[in-house]
């Protein structure tokens, strides 16, 4: 897929809807959400500026990094503890470029290019409806009411409640995993015997929630002794590099 052509709406929410159908644990997300039918609703209404259509995908991320930047900096404000902005630029990215287009849209490109439309249009409604500015122009408090306003529901009447519940709630999914993972340490040392993952200078995740994180090497050592010689469980690939 070019990085200059721009990509049809229609399709890339379609995909969108189907990819992230697949999985499983957004069922409930997905049940008052019509994914692919309130884009494509929302499209019809407002043409295809409205979710940057007629930008090129590199543009489409690009405009996709400040939305959920704001929107990281919204939900984990810094305050007594580290926030999103204090991992800015770094979790932004991650966020976006591995968690959303990974787990979200399982790597598929016209599925997370449906994603990034959908964000472009969360950041454009607003002033389309009559509501407030675009999402990147509201103060902190605009923008925190423009939250509440789509959990609750209140965008009905003005036929964008779905696209705009989508894109701000799978946001909110992915800003609340990413941040309480423990970024930016949080992916595990493929090579070593023991998972030791540390906790963060300055502190995040873990320490806030007071989570203590993995068992330790010695913890851990512990519980292989314990289960030495159980049984082979049917249907478990014991070659799996992950259990």
């Amino acid at each position: 897929m070019s990085d200059q052509q721009p990509i049809d709406a229609r399709k890339a929410f379609l995909d969108m809807e189907r990819t992230v159908s697949r999985r499983s644990f957004f069922g409930t997300v997905l049940k008052s959400i019509a994914v692919g039918a309130g884009s494509i609703a929302a499209l019809d209404r407002f043409g295809p500026r409205l979710f940057g259509e007629s930008q090129t995908p590199a543009d489409q991320f690009n405009t996709g990094l400040k939305i959920l930047s704001g929107f990281g900096q919204m939900v984990i404000p810094v305050d007594a503890d580290p926030g999103w902005a204090t991992f800015e630029p770094d979790i932004t990215m991650y966020a976006l470029d591995v968690y959303i287009r990974q787990v979200f849209n399982l790597g598929v490109d016209l599925a997370f290019n449906g994603f990034l439309q959908a964000m472009n249009a969360f950041n454009t409604i607003p002033p389309l409806i009559g509501y407030a500015p675009t999402f990147l122009e509201m103060t902190p408090a605009g923008r925190h009411q423009y939250l509440a306003d789509i959990l609750i529901g209140n965008f009905e009447h003005d036929g964008v409640q779905d696209i705009v519940a989508f894109a701000g709630v799978f946001q909110l999914l992915g800003v609340k995993m990413v941040f309480f993972q423990n970024f930016p340490r949080h992916i595990a040392d493929p090579n070593a015997e023991f998972q030791n993952v540390l906790g963060n200078n300055p502190k995040t995740a873990w320490d806030i929630i007071q989570f203590k994180g993995p068992v330790s090497a010695a913890e851990e050592t512990v519980l292989r002794a314990r289960a030495a010689g159980a049984p082979e469980l049917p249907g478990v690939d014991l070659r799996n590099p992950l259990i």
